[in-house]
């Protein structure tokens, strides 16, 4: 990068669904737009500028566009931008499913680091459709998505499931080491107010919880919700005189998968495995990438958010994100070391997916936003205990795709 780059401003909406029978006050009726006008007024006044002084913007594409939203779900940034107010900036729309956050943090600080401008906002929002993930269309000649579903009728939990299954025969991963993701993971939920589930669970409630996709049990796999999360992004110099607590960005970087890999990925049913070619590569090419950019090694890393959409998610991103053998992210769990607020290793101190449900385009966002509470030391009942330099992100995407961002204190 020409420049560097640091976080002058995060902000977030309470995860949940919109609108909640159940609970209007909270969570009242609002449209993808107004969610992400929300949670970039909330940035922009953490990071004490206006609107005006946003110089580029880059808004992540909402993914249900055929069963909600329609134009503005695809054109997002610029739906976004006319409930701000248009101001002549260059707007960019980006999908690439659960890794969009962080796909549109690294466009946004690549606009910054190329000299294109000083200051640039990341922003998404999603409103997930109810129930499994299903296909946006019924054309069987070229949406592999709803072919593989019409031939077996796969949901994404048959998916992690069958691999978790193969985690169990491989290294030894118990049912009660599934459970205890939940438990552990569960630990600061009650103490973040952007948590949709803000309650601790016992290994008693995990391990009653029916049974979705054997081995996985209700408790063990993420809910589907509604979020926007937004960031923005300054050269570094300028960042330094206009905040006290800058938040460095050493790397971003997007991953895709390595030819040869044996993993089933979603909208798939088969795989080619190559020899010599590991599971999850477009996890460990992203993760690998946004190393070896910030110069950095696994022990270097403080604290951090990874994607539980499943248990079996936990275990094995924590072997791609910390290069470790299938095996010995339980054996850290049981050991006291991943907890959230105490462990050596602190894994989701913002409670996690689990805590949170899954919004799709908006989940990278929400982990960096966590980060950037965490290393500003500005987390509350949730900080983590231990003192932070370093801190990693990383996001699993649908059908191939993955994202991987590495924070540092910038004062």
């Amino acid at each position: 990068m020409e420049r560097d780059v640091a976080i002058i401003g995060v902000g977030m909406i309470p995860w949940g669904r919109y609108p909640d029978p159940k609970n209007p006050t909270a969570y009242p009726e609002r449209t993808m737009p107004e969610m992400a006008v929300e949670a970039i007024k909330r940035a922009l006044e953490d990071a004490k500028i206006s609107w005006r002084q946003v110089e580029a913007m880059v808004a992540g594409v909402y993914l249900w566009v055929s069963q909600q939203a329609g134009v503005h779900g695809i054109l997002s940034g610029t739906a976004i931008a006319n409930l701000m107010g248009y101001t002549g900036i260059p707007i960019v729309s980006v999908a690439n499913a659960c890794a969009t956050g962080q796909s549109i943090l690294r466009e946004a600080v690549l606009a910054v680091a190329s000299g294109e401008c000083d200051i640039a906002l990341a922003v998404a929002a999603d409103k997930s459709a109810f129930g499994f993930f299903r296909p946006q269309s019924t054309d069987a000649k070229a949406d592999i998505d709803y072919i593989r579903f019409v031939m077996c009728g796969e949901t994404n939990p048959a998916y992690w499931a069958m691999e978790c299954r193969r985690r169990m025969y491989e290294a030894g991963t118990t049912e009660e080491d599934l459970a205890l993701v939940k438990v552990v993971t569960s630990k600061p939920a009650p103490h973040n107010p952007y948590a949709r589930y803000q309650r601790t669970f016992t290994l008693e409630e995990v391990l009653k919880s029916p049974m979705v996709c054997d081995p996985l049990r209700l408790l063990m796999i993420c809910s589907t919700s509604d979020g926007a999360a937004a960031v923005v992004v300054c050269e570094y110099e300028k960042a330094k005189k206009i905040c006290k607590k800058p938040v460095y960005i050493n790397a971003v970087t997007v991953g895709t998968p390595s030819f040869g890999d044996p993993t089933v990925r979603l909208t798939y049913t088969s795989s080619f495995k190559k020899p010599g070619v590991p599971t999850l590569s477009e996890s460990r090419n992203a993760v690998q990438r946004v190393y070896k950019m910030a110069g950095l090694t696994p022990d270097k890393i403080d604290v951090i958010e990874l994607p539980d959409n499943s248990s079996w998610h936990y275990f094995a991103y924590l072997d791609c994100i910390l290069n470790l053998d299938p095996g010995e992210p339980e054996k850290m769990l049981r050991q006291g070391d991943l907890d959230p607020i105490t462990g050596k290793i602190p894994v989701c101190p913002s409670g996690g997916i689990g805590a949170f449900g899954e919004a799709v385009v908006a989940q990278g966002l929400a982990q960096v936003c966590e980060l950037v509470w965490q290393l500003r030391g500005e987390a509350g009942q949730r900080q983590v205990k231990k003192d932070l330099r370093h801190a990693l992100a990383q996001t699993y995407g649908y059908a191939g795709n993955n994202a991987a961002t590495i924070l540092s204190k910038g004062w």
